[in-house]
């Protein structure tokens, strides 16, 4: 196994979520995914892996990445841009039933050239308005669902997207995003063909806090939500044990245990960090014990220089909600980092109608539920309630050391 730390990972190198891939083939059987949850836990791995397991399977599968995309016809490019590939590899009597329904069309669709006998087809996106947009796509997956295969369609950080329409549009930018949910819940679904065409839809910013926050709820009401857990301890620690296996790092299963309990929450990411500093340590402090060397290893992962992913997390905050809520939800998250079991829910509500003095005690509390809610969701903070009172702690302790020092002169 190799120590990768960033990168999505493929083969070998996908470790401990097999079980995972196989449920969420499953699914899609019956139903497309939101798959949900923050950077770096593997999101795109396992989409990834999925993608690879229905291809045994016999089906075609692109990825589309549109955290660039500031407006529908962006998704339309990067739609363009996978399928044309795809598109060009099917056989000859694919497309010929393609170019049929082409010729349906009305010239909707302009310019992705697939040649078939003495004709072609094509498909021009770049030019469809916030109004004609969803006939374009709609023709688009109409095309498709003529080859007689299955699809499975990835599209990854499709909030990021739908944030940028509304910063972008402060007027009708909401309307938007709802008219593109309502598209790919009735539209898409209502086709003839729909279900040879499965979505596996993630995002490092919550999809269900934007519609929440927004009043869409209902519009992703159809997809099967999943996220994706931390590993348990056994399986962190077999993993620790292939990486020193794999570097020839004597480490021994006490010294992967260390490891697991200080990054309390065991994302395949973060356990690959620590060993990445600790191979670097240990590369130059050969005579060091391994106990030294641990803990230097997730010292150095919350040190400037090493903590760029964990300025993600505060970035997201900003991304998804409004200034006021982001500050408030700072505070909290703020008063959390103080102790690693987390603060009491009272103390915390407590916070909160001291940042509201204009707001009664019941409309601050308000305020608290939904954005607790939003930070359990999003995976800043755990429950825990063993001491008979519920305390909110972040999951993550490497970010909590982070959020601690950042608010910490």
């Amino acid at each position: 196994m190799k120590n990768i730390a960033g990168s999505p990972v493929e083969g070998e190198d996908f470790y401990g979520r097999e079980a995972v891939v196989s449920r969420l083939q499953e699914i899609l059987a019956h139903d497309d995914i939101l798959l949900l949850g923050p950077r770096r836990i593997g999101k795109t791995s396992a989409a990834r892996a999925v993608m690879k397991a229905v291809r045994a399977e016999g089906w075609r599968a692109i990825e589309i990445n549109v955290a660039s995309c500031t407006n529908e016809s962006g998704f339309l490019e990067k739609l363009d841009d996978e399928l044309s590939p795809v598109l060009a590899s099917l056989p000859a009597k694919a497309k010929e039933a393609m170019i049929d329904a082409f010729n349906a069309i009305g010239g909707r669709i302009k310019s992705i050239k697939i040649q078939a006998g003495a004709g072609s087809f094509g498909v021009e996106l770049g030019t469809a308005d916030a109004e004609s947009w969803t006939k374009v796509a709609s023709d688009v997956l109409r095309l498709i669902e003529q080859a007689d295969e299955h699809w499975l369609i990835y599209v990854d950080e499709l909030p990021i997207m739908l944030f940028n329409i509304i910063r972008n549009d402060s007027q009708g930018g909401i309307q938007r995003v709802r008219r593109f949910l309502d598209w790919f819940r009735n539209d898409v679904r209502a086709m003839p063909g729909s279900r040879k065409v499965r979505w596996l839809v993630s995002g490092s910013v919550g999809l269900d806090t934007l519609v929440q926050e927004h009043g869409m709820a209902d519009t992703i009401n159809s997809m099967n939500h999943q996220g994706l857990k931390a590993f348990d301890d056994e399986v962190a620690v077999d993993m620790l044990e292939e990486l020193a296996k794999s570097y020839e790092i004597a480490l021994s299963e006490e010294g992967a245990r260390k490891i697991v309990d200080a990054i309390r929450w065991p994302q395949p990411y973060y356990l690959q960090m620590a060993f990445h500093h600790l191979r670097e340590l240990k590369s130059t402090q050969s005579s060091v014990s391994m106990e030294s060397l641990i803990g230097q290893a997730i010292d150095r992962m919350v040190q400037p220089g090493s903590d760029n992913d964990f300025h993600y997390w505060e970035q997201r905050l900003s991304i998804q909600l409004s200034r006021s809520d982001a500050e408030h939800a700072m505070a909290l998250l703020n008063l959390s980092a103080r102790n690693p079991s987390g603060t009491r829910a009272e103390s915390l509500l407590e916070t909160m109608i001291g940042r509201m003095p204009n707001a009664s005690p019941e409309e601050a509390k308000r305020t608290f539920v939904r954005l607790r809610d939003i930070l359990l969701r999003d995976a800043y903070w755990g429950i825990d309630e063993s001491t008979g009172s519920r305390r909110y702690h972040f999951l993550l302790e490497p970010l909590r050391r982070w959020w601690l020092r950042r608010d910490t002169l």
